[in-house]
Parts: C-alpha cells; sequence; structure tokens
C-alpha cells in the first residue's frame, strides 16, 4: 500500500491552533502598547500643565507685585477649569492642586497632579512640581 503525502486533518488543526495563539500574543502586545501610549500622552499633558500654572502665577506676580497678594483659590479654580473640568478637558478624570508656602523672602508653590491615564490602572504616583516666586522688593 502506498502512503499519501500531505497534511493529515490532525496536523492542519494543531498548526491552526498554534498560529491563533500566537496571533493572540500579538493582540495582547498591542494592547499593552496602546496603553503604554496613553500613559505617555497624559503625563506630557500633566507637565504641561503644571508648566501652565507657574505661568499664570507669574502672570498675576505682575500685576500684584506681592507673591502672597495672589488669590491662590481663583488661580487653582482657573486652572482646573482649563485642564481638569469637561468633556474636552486634556487631563479629564484626573486631579491635580497647587499650593503656597512663603519661606526666605520666597513664595514656594507645590503643583500636584495625579493621572488618571488608564481605567484598568491601579492609582497612580503623582507627578509633583515646585517653583518659586520672589516675594518683591518691598514685603
Amino acid at each position: 500500500m502506498q502512503r499519501e503525502r500531505g497534511f493529515t486533518l490532525v496536523e492542519a488543526l494543531i498548526a491552526l491552533a498554534l498560529l491563533a495563539f500566537g496571533l493572540m500574543g500579538i493582540a495582547a502586545m498591542q494592547l499593552t502598547s496602546l496603553q503604554s501610549a496613553s500613559t505617555g500622552y497624559q503625563y506630557s499633558a500633566a507637565s504641561l500643565a503644571a508648566v501652565d500654572i507657574q505661568e499664570s502665577a507669574w502672570g498675576r506676580l505682575a500685576t500684584t507685585q506681592n507673591c502672597r497678594r495672589i488669590d491662590l483659590a481663583s488661580l487653582r479654580s482657573a486652572w482646573r477649569a482649563q485642564w481638569f473640568e469637561g468633556l474636552n478637558a486634556p487631563l479629564e478624570g484626573s486631579t491635580g492642586d497647587v499650593e503656597r508656602t512663603v519661606v526666605d523672602g520666597s513664595c514656594h508653590f507645590a503643583v500636584s497632579i495625579v493621572v488618571n491615564a488608564w481605567p484598568s490602572q491601579e492609582a497612580q504616583e503623582p507627578l509633583d512640581y515646585v517653583f518659586t516666586l520672589p516675594l518683591s522688593e518691598g514685603a
């Protein structure tokens, strides 16, 4: 009896199963890549938000001439409305806060932003950003 050449049905099924597992691994890598890209984008936006509040504080210092007179509640509220609130906000779902302390003739501002980049991720470490403004010459 002459044996036929070619693949049997069992061999073809095993090859398809191996291919399916390989494709599932590639799909999982793609998902992880998308999550990482989203997280990177959110942290970049958080860095921009931190620099934005610094620039806003400098602008208000120009009008008040004393960093103690900067209305921190108003500054914080405007900043949060721009960056964190609303459907089109770059950091929607994340949280941010800014605190001021006066030390050695200058005002230190500490900005803390907790990014919520991906719903499946656990709590993120905050992005902390610190900057200093001068009190003023006559303060």
